[in-house]
């Protein structure tokens, strides 16, 4: 028998072979993500469908011997990383957009979306403009209608407006 796993790796282009395939290494590539993921069911979940159709695009791209477990782990391994650094960003971006004073505690993620939804519609769509879809002012300007001068103004107005609004919560 030949060690090669080129050569022992099933033809998944076959639906048979690829279900038995699938059986046999799901669990362990669920498992893998659901420990990684701290136990939240629906990420691991996401993140797995994610890896087998990272699967699925190499067998349709005539490169079935990416049938292999330790590809597998390697894929869920990168987006677990995938996943996470963009959950590092995105936190990093509302807390760019809470900009709280240093002596309140920095507001947690739904925080930062409550103070969102309660300010003035102009403020909230500047605000996400710049700070989450990460638009450079001009940008935000242009779309907005609006001077680059008169659209900062109004990102320090919908700053302050998020602040005051978080201080009162806080204090409330």
């Amino acid at each position: 028998m030949n060690s090669d796993p080129a050569v022992n790796a099933p033809d998944l282009r076959s639906p048979a072979e690829f279900t038995r395939f699938y059986r046999v290494h799901l669990p362990a590539v669920y498992g893998y993500l659901f420990r990684l993921c701290g136990n939240d069911r629906s990420l691991a979940e996401d993140l797995t469908q994610d890896t087998w159709m990272a699967l699925a695009n190499e067998i349709r791209r005539g490169r079935p011997d990416c049938a292999d477990i330790r590809w597998l782990m390697t894929v869920a391994r990168s987006r677990f990383l995938d996943h996470a650094r963009r959950e590092r960003r995105h936190l990093r971006k509302l807390k760019l957009v809470a900009g709280t004073d240093e002596h309140l505690d920095p507001p947690g993620p739904m925080e930062v979306l409550d103070g969102l939804a309660a300010l003035e519609p102009l403020h909230r769509l500047v605000l996400m403009l710049r700070y989450v879809d990460d638009l450079p002012v001009p940008v935000v300007a242009d779309t907005i209608g609006r001077t680059i001068t008169a659209t900062n103004s109004l990102l320090a107005r919908a700053r302050t407006e998020l602040r005051t609004n978080h201080r009162s919560r806080s204090h409330g």
